[in-house]
């Protein structure tokens, strides 16, 4: 599974923008984590350390897709993304814990903690829809 999500990762091109690193996947629980690399591209403002908005919007929704990719196989495209900015995310790697709540044949539902390591108190947390019909793209 760890390769699968290596994989995803790897494929859409935008994901070369911030360079994510799969970490795990849990088989039983079906957790993934992926640490995005902190640089100071990602600030949000010139002389701020705080990280933009918008990249932890996309790691919310990468990590949530990926998520449900790993279990599906394929593609599941964004149908909603939900994010509440907890606190600032001062410049350091940015961890995402993504789970998946529920797996249906039409529609996928995963929450996402962002922190600055595993399991440490949360500056964000998001929560995606997917698609998981299968519409013949593999992830």
């Amino acid at each position: 599974m760890l390769q699968r999500l290596r994989h995803e990762l790897a494929h859409p091109p935008f994901h070369a923008l911030l360079n994510p690193e799969a970490v795990s996947v849990d088989a039983d629980t079906g957790v993934v984590v992926i640490r995005l690399p902190y640089r100071p591209a990602l600030r949000r403002a010139a002389g701020s350390e705080n990280i933009h908005g918008g990249v932890i919007a996309a790691l919310i929704d990468m990590a949530a897709h990926a998520s449900v990719a790993v279990q599906t196989g394929r593609m599941a495209p964004t149908v909603d993304l939900r994010i509440d900015y907890l606190k600032p995310a001062p410049g350091a790697d940015l961890y995402a814990t993504a789970k998946v709540l529920r797996l249906g044949r039409a529609i996928a539902r995963a929450d996402v903690e962002i922190s600055h390591a595993p399991g440490a108190a949360p500056c964000a947390v998001g929560r995606g829809t997917f698609s998981t019909l299968d519409t013949g793209g593999t992830a």
